[in-house]
């Protein structure tokens, strides 16, 4: 079998982009308003500082969905689970006794004390089916399991 990777992404951060708007489009009437309707150096100043905390906003919420990201890999001999900011995790195929799974959840058990959690956040993209199903056939070939044909 080839190497398969699968992202587990977060929803998107729809309440950090609609303040980021909000903030934006309120910076853009003072700053407007600094001008036109006379408001003066402190309408103008109050524009710039929303205009640019909603851009750091929307920045902020983008940095923080793509180093929440996890990526998933398997091969042959086992898999690896990488996430920004956090140690590696890797496991082979031989030292997993079972996987169980719950809504939003994958777990791969490597005998009675290591844990290995897939999990999708509510909302998010990730198909924990096609997960399961790479995982079992990854497990059925290290185990020498064939399918019944008959």
């Amino acid at each position: 079998m080839s190497t398969q990777e699968f992202v587990i992404r977060p929803r998107p951060a729809v309440r950090a982009f609609a303040l980021a708007a909000a903030a934006a489009l309120l910076g853009a009437l003072a700053l407007v308003g600094g001008s036109a309707w006379g408001w003066g150096v402190v309408g103008t100043t109050v524009g710039i500082v929303l205009m640019l905390g909603g851009l750091g906003l929307a920045i902020l919420a983008v940095v923080s969905a793509r180093r929440q990201a996890v990526t998933v890999s398997f091969d042959d001999e086992g898999f690896r689970v990488a996430s920004a900011g956090e140690p590696t995790h890797t496991g082979t195929w031989s030292a997993v006794t079972r996987v169980t799974g719950a809504p939003g959840r994958l777990t791969l058990h490597e005998g009675d004390e290591r844990r290995t959690h897939l999990i999708a956040p509510r909302g998010s993209d990730a198909d924990l089916d096609a997960i399961g199903e790479a995982i079992g056939h990854h497990l059925d070939a290290d185990r020498g399991y064939t399918a019944f044909e008959g």
